[in-house]
């Protein structure tokens, strides 16, 4: 599955996301409630609902593997849910300070997609891959800020249902935006890519930022479940000068880059342009 397509779908699991937090947002009369329980509620909804579903993506429509997808998405529900409230609760408070407006809205949108996106650290447990993803929940949330503002400007002499809807139409569009942007803003910073050419994977294209692990375990970066791919078998990480690939030692079975083997417990460079083989699956490192 080739990059677009990855971040489309997580467009669209974001989107789906928004309109599920709207939808567990209004269930719930926060308009009777106090200013900070009232953002610190949404905030957690919104929260929950997109983080739980831009992380629940990959594993559903990349890897297809529903179990990872919900766990996955569970880790991402929980990040989210506690960043989504700490970041309105801020948000509300930038908001109050700069006395409402655009700018204020915008501001609070945007710390609320930084916050979603710095969750990712929960999944992935790598801090440089969640600062990326920190900067595109940034630019996804300012995005869709303004688009979902820009909506409730013009359409601000409407009343009841309209603006209902319109709430809805919003949180669906900030969903879509931060769940875009996050995969893109990783891509965007990524150092290198691996390119799957040969093999069950086909197509599959995966940004290597710090590092990337490879076997056909469902929760390494690079699933191959190709015959001979052991359950962790090797990984891309930075070295002295560019990037190497590594054998990890209990690996059964080795790789081989540009038809020179690499055994288990050993690593050898890697050059943009490098073929890797790894069991029945073929790879192109591709560096920046």
């Amino acid at each position: 599955m080739s990059k677009r397509l990855q971040i489309y779908y997580s467009a669209v699991f974001g989107a789906l996301g928004g309109l599920a937090g709207w939808w567990v947002i209004g269930s719930f009369a926060t308009q009777t409630w106090g200013i900070w329980p009232a953002a610190m509620f949404v905030g957690a909804g919104l929260g929950l609902c997109i983080g739980a579903l831009v992380a629940a993506a990959d594993g559903a429509m990349v890897k297809g593997k529903p179990l990872r997808a919900v766990r996955d998405g569970i880790l991402g529900g929980l990040a989210g849910g506690v960043a989504g409230a700490l970041g309105m609760l801020l948000a509300q408070g930038v908001f109050l300070a700069l006395l409402g407006g655009l700018a204020g809205r915008a501001l609070s949108w945007m710390l609320l997609g930084l916050l979603i996106g710095l969750g990712d650290l929960l999944v992935s447990r790598r801090p440089q891959r969640a600062v990326y993803a920190a900067l595109g929940g940034l630019a996804g949330g300012l995005a869709g800020g303004l688009l979902y503002e820009g909506l409730t400007q013009l359409f601000l002499a409407q009343a009841g249902v309209a603006q209902v809807a319109l709430s809805g139409l919003g949180l669906v569009i900030i969903g879509a935006c931060i769940g875009g942007l996050i995969p893109l803003a990783r891509q965007v910073f990524a150092r290198g890519e691996l390119r799957v050419i040969g093999g069950e994977q086909l197509g599959l294209v995966r940004e290597v930022t710090d590092s990337a692990t490879i076997g056909r375990y469902d929760g390494n970066d690079l699933y191959l479940p190709d015959a001979g791919v052991a359950w962790r078998h090797a990984v891309v990480r930075r070295a002295d000068v560019g990037f190497e690939l590594a054998v990890l030692p209990n690996a059964d079975g080795m790789a081989q880059v540009g038809g020179l083997a690499v055994e288990p417990g050993s690593a050898r460079p890697l050059q943009s342009g490098d073929r890797i083989r790894i069991g029945g699956a073929e790879l192109e490192f591709v560096g920046r």
